[in-house]
C-alpha cells in the first residue's frame, strides 16, 4: 500500500488557508470562528475518507476505522490543529491529515484492521489563547484539571466558557477519556535542524525532554551610578550575568539539555540607577530528568556564592513542571524495521517541544515521528516548511507501522 501523496499535500496546503493572514501567517487561536472552520473541514474529510466521525464534549474530532473486534482496545493516531499566533501550517496539523491518509489509504485497499483505528485532531494543544494548553489530548487521556478550565485569554473569557460557546460541553470532559488504548502515533514536523543537518527525510523520536520553568529574582540594592564605588556595590545585574553564564556552561556539557533565559526585568530600570532587583525566567529542559535536578542543585550552590560574593539575595518561584516523556522501546524498534523496509535511513533523536504524545506516556505505548524541517528548523513562523516528499515519507512510515494491525 502507498499512501496518495498529492491528496496529502492538497490537504495540508487547503487546512494552511484557514485563519491565513496576508503575509502569509495562520493564526487559529482554540475555539474562534477560525478553529471551527478547520474542525469543519477535518470532519468532511474524514468523512471522504470512509470514516465514522465524531466530536467529542471537548471538541476533538475522532474519525475511526473500525476494526473487526471492536472490544479490542484502539490504536490512536493524530495531533493538534491550533496555531500559535503568526504560525505556520504545518506543525500539529501534518500529523492530523498525515493520520486521516493512512486510514483511507487502509480501507481504500479494501482492508479491516483487527481493532478501530482512530485519528484524532486535538483541540488547543499550543495554549496561546488560555495558557493551560493540552486540553484536548488530555481529555482522551482523563488529564484534564477542572482549575484549568477557568483560565482567562485577554479578553477575561475563560476556557470552559468558549468551549460552550463553540458549542460543547466542558463540564463533561471526563466522558472524552478513551480506555483503554493499545498504542499511539504522532506524526510531526521536527522544529529543528538536526535531521536537516544529516538530510535525513525523517527521524524517529527517543522522547520528549521534560521542563521545569522559573522565575528568578535576584535582590541587591539601588544606587547612585556614579558616586557608588565598584566594590561597594550590590549590583543584581552583575550577579544575574553570573548566574546567567553559569547555567549555560551547566547545559552545554549535559547531552539533550538546553536552557533558555527568554526574559529579563530590571528595577527600577534607568541608566543611571544600580538596580534594586532584577527578574528573569528560566526555561530548563533535558531528556533526563535527574540530570535536571543535578542541575539545579548544582546551581543552588552557586546562588550561595553569588550571594556571599556579592551581597545580592537570589529566590526563585517554580512556574510549570513535566517530567520526559520516553517513548515506547519496542515501537521504537518496529519504526526502525519500517525505515529499513522503506529503505529509509535510520536516526533517533530528542524532541525538544513538548507534545500532545507527552499525555499518553502512563496511559498506553506511544511513539513518534518526526519529519524534517527546512530554514534551518523554523516553526511556529510563517517561514514554517517541510516539502512534499518529507510530509510523504512520515505519512508512509506511520503506514508502515499501523500495518501490524491489519
Amino acid at each position: 500500500m502507498k499512501i496518495n501523496e498529492k491528496r496529502l499535500w492538497n490537504h495540508i496546503q487547503k487546512l494552511g488557508q484557514i485563519g491565513k493572514a496576508s503575509d502569509g501567517s495562520v493564526t487559529r487561536f482554540p475555539f474562534t470562528k477560525e478553529d471551527e472552520a478547520a474542525a469543519v473541514q477535518l470532519k468532511k474529510w474524514m468523512q471522504d475518507a470512509g470514516l465514522s466521525v465524531a466530536a467529542d464534549a471537548c471538541g476533538n474530532i475522532i474519525g475511526t476505522l473500525k476494526g473487526a473486534d471492536p472490544a479490542l482496545p484502539p490504536v490512536v493516531c493524530g495531533s493538534h490543529f491550533d496555531t500559535v499566533k503568526e504560525g505556520g501550517i504545518f506543525d500539529g496539523c501534518l500529523g492530523v491529515l498525515a493520520g486521516i491518509e493512512v486510514l483511507q489509504t487502509i480501507r481504500e485497499a479494501g482492508m479491516q484492521p483487527q481493532r478501530s483505528l482512530m485519528v484524532i485532531g486535538f483541540r488547543d494543544e499550543e495554549g496561546n489563547r488560555f495558557g493551560y494548553g493540552m486540553i484536548g489530548s488530555r481529555s482522551i487521556c482523563g488529564k484534564v484539571d477542572a482549575d484549568g478550565l477557568q483560565t482567562l485569554d485577554q479578553d477575561g473569557i475563560t476556557l470552559a466558557q468558549a468551549m460552550k460557546q463553540a458549542g460543547y460541553h466542558p463540564e463533561q470532559y471526563a466522558a472524552c477519556r478513551i480506555t483503554p488504548l493499545k498504542a499511539y502515533y504522532e506524526v510531526h514536523i521536527e522544529q529543528a535542524d538536526v535531521l536537516a543537518a544529516q538530510g535525513l527525510s525523517v527521524g524517529i523520536v527517543e522522547g520528549i525532554a521534560g521542563l521545569v520553568r522559573y522565575t528568578i529574582t535576584i535582590h541587591g540594592r539601588s544606587a547612585h551610578a556614579g558616586a557608588t564605588p565598584m566594590h561597594r556595590r550590590h549590583d543584581p545585574v552583575t550577579a544575574m550575568s553570573r548566574w546567567i553564564l553559569r547555567m549555560t556552561e551547566l547545559a552545554q556539557q549535559q547531552p539533550h539539555t538546553v536552557a533558555t533565559i527568554g526574559e529579563i526585568h530590571t528595577y527600577p530600570g534607568a541608566c543611571n540607577i544600580i538596580c534594586d532587583h532584577v527578574s528573569f525566567s528560566l526555561d530548563l529542559r533535558s531528556l533526563d530528568d535527574s540530570i535536571r535536578s543535578h542541575i539545579l542543585h548544582t546551581m543552588q550552590e552557586f546562588e550561595k556564592t553569588l550571594e556571599r560574593e556579592q551581597g545580592v539575595r537570589v529566590e526563585r518561584c517554580l512556574k510549570q513542571q513535566l517530567p520526559a516523556a520516553m517513548c515506547d522501546e519496542q515501537l521504537k524498534q518496529e519504526l526502525e524495521s519500517c525505515c529499513e523496509t522503506l529503505q529509509l535511513p535510520i536516526l533517533r533523536l530528542a524532541s525538544g517541544a513538548g507534545h500532545d504524545c507527552m499525555n499518553f506516556q502512563d496511559v498506553c505505548p506511544m511513539a513518534m515521528i518526526f519529519v524534517r524541517s527546512q530554514h534551518e528548523g523554523a516553526s511556529h513562523c510563517k517561514e514554517e516548511y517541510s516539502t512534499q516528499k518529507d510530509c510523504a515519507a512520515g505519512c508512509q512510515l506511520l503506514l508502515e507501522a499501523l500495518r501490524k494491525y491489519l
